[in-house]
């Protein structure tokens, strides 16, 4: 008695799922350190600062386009990284499921035909 080889497929995406959940997360704990690593150091904190008070000087002098001065004392990768990483993981692992299992559906699909 040997597998089918519908079973022999769903193994393969399983395989090929579990690697792109680990090459996501593993991606999104990486960046996270290298942002937090980066942009919490006191020069980037002054370099943004800095950037906003360029911005506040430029609303004097209107141009072509209007930019606002960014509420937020702290770069926004910093935040989003520091405060909002596991929705952000949680979205990127979601979005990319969807993805994957839909092309997975129609891969199998398109190799396997009409055939039963």
């Amino acid at each position: 008695m040997g597998s089918s080889p519908r079973k022999n497929w769903l193994i393969w995406w399983l395989v090929g799922y579990v690697v792109l959940v680990a090459a996501i997360v593993g991606s999104m704990v990486w960046e996270r350190h290298a942002v937090l690593t980066d942009l919490s150091t006191p020069d980037s904190l002054a370099d943004w600062e800095a950037w906003r008070q360029d911005v506040r000087q430029q609303q004097a002098n209107p141009g072509p386009v209007k930019r606002r001065v960014p509420k937020s004392d702290e770069p926004p990768a910093l935040i989003l990284m520091r405060d909002y990483f596991v929705v952000s993981l949680a979205g990127a692992i979601f979005f990319t499921s969807m993805l994957y299992w839909i092309m997975a559906w129609l891969v199998t699909g398109a190799v396997r035909g009409t055939s039963t």
